[in-house]
């Protein structure tokens, strides 16, 4: 009886694919749950600034949130170059991704998602009745076709865009050049630059000659605290007056606050991870570029790699992976049948991971 109550287009929304708990894979293969080995949601394996934690005896539990994020976004401001007023926190850039929609969008606008992308674009947009108009990379580099996008967006009279900077799954690199020829047409364009911190590149500096876009970045992958849930909005002040509007009043808890503020300021002591990471990878695409009769990593400027496996044994070795305790992700999307991702872990737990391979 209660779906009479429901809106259509959320009685036929498929629910979103989110990563498992170790507590949901150790049962399922069988494991111990300090077994596990999570390369499957590109979080950070060495974790947070060392003494994060200590400086959370200054919080007062019992107040409020600033819900005008004073402090965080004067720390943005130093970190990023741009003014506060160009600055808005959320509950990890997925919130964010959200306020968009809720500002911008409606019910029947299009979003023209080129695929294969991060989900939660098409799925908040299907949240919302958005029709959802698939554009596909070229699997062969995942580059994007730029005179058939414009297009498609022309055609469609897409309303918005999104557009991930290295890209995930994939791992490459939106061009500028490339990036300029879509904000000239008239659309709303979001970068997502959530890998920013492993790559460096970034188009925040064209937010000033461009008011239709939109940066969006984390914490989740290069500071280590994606259970703390925070990101961050930098677009023109007007984009930014109306997040505050739409947005949860108290939306950024007093602890994301406290150690988004203390890992910018102590963000040179993180370098040396993300270093560590970056050279890992590198050790990783050598590795699987040995493995050339049966398999093929994609360029990436993130802290993945992408692998296509020979045909039909995708699927095999990401059960015999999971089996050992390693879990990588997997997709549905038929471009990238036999593919997985790796996330790039610490340096022994990249020595299972080939110590794994090797063996089959």
């Amino acid at each position: 009886m209660i779906n009479k109550f429901i809106n259509q287009h959320i009685l036929d929304l498929k629910k979103y694919d989110p990563v498992d708990s170790d507590k949901k894979l150790a049962e399922q293969f069988r494991l111990d749950e300090k077994d596990i080995i999570r390369l499957n949601a590109n979080e950070n394996p060495y974790g947070p600034w060392a003494g994060i934690k200590n400086s959370f005896s200054e919080i007062k539990f019992n107040v409020y949130p600033d819900s005008n994020q004073d402090l965080l976004r004067d720390s943005l401001s130093e970190y990023t170059g741009l003014d506060k007023n160009q600055i808005v926190a959320g509950s990890g850039a997925d919130e964010l991704i959200e306020c968009i929609f809720k500002i911008f969008c409606k019910k029947n606008d299009v979003l023209v998602d080129v695929q294969p992308t991060f989900g939660m674009y098409s799925f908040l947009a299907d949240s919302i009745g958005m029709k959802v108009i698939p554009f596909d990379r070229n699997s062969k580099n995942w580059e994007i076709d730029i005179g058939k996008l414009k297009s498609e967006i022309s055609i469609n009279s897409a309303k918005v865009i999104f557009l991930a900077s290295p890209n995930n799954p994939t791992g490459n690199l939106l061009s500028n050049k490339d990036l300029k020829e879509i904000l000239q047409m008239d659309i709303l364009v979001v970068v997502d630059e959530t890998y920013f911190e492993f790559c460096g590149e970034t188009s925040a500096g064209m937010i000033k000659d461009y008011k239709n876009l939109i940066v969006l970045r984390s914490f989740s992958k290069w500071a280590g605290i994606a259970g703390l849930r925070i990101g961050y909005m930098l677009a023109n002040s007007e984009v930014v007056d109306n997040v505050f509007k739409v947005k949860q009043p108290y939306n950024i808890n007093v602890v994301a606050e406290k150690a988004a503020i203390v890992t910018l300021e102590n963000r040179l002591d993180l370098q040396p991870n993300i270093e560590k990471i970056l050279a890992e990878k590198e050790k990783f695409r050598n590795f699987i570029n040995e493995l050339a009769e049966w398999s093929m990593p994609f360029p990436s400027d993130a802290n993945f790699i992408l692998c296509k496996f020979a045909k039909n044994r995708g699927e095999f070795i990401f059960n015999k992976l999971a089996r050992e305790g390693i879990f990588v992700r997997s997709f549905s999307n038929e471009n990238l049948k036999d593919c997985l991702r790796f996330t790039i872990g610490t340096i022994d737990q990249m020595k299972k991971v080939k110590k794994v391979l090797l063996k089959l």
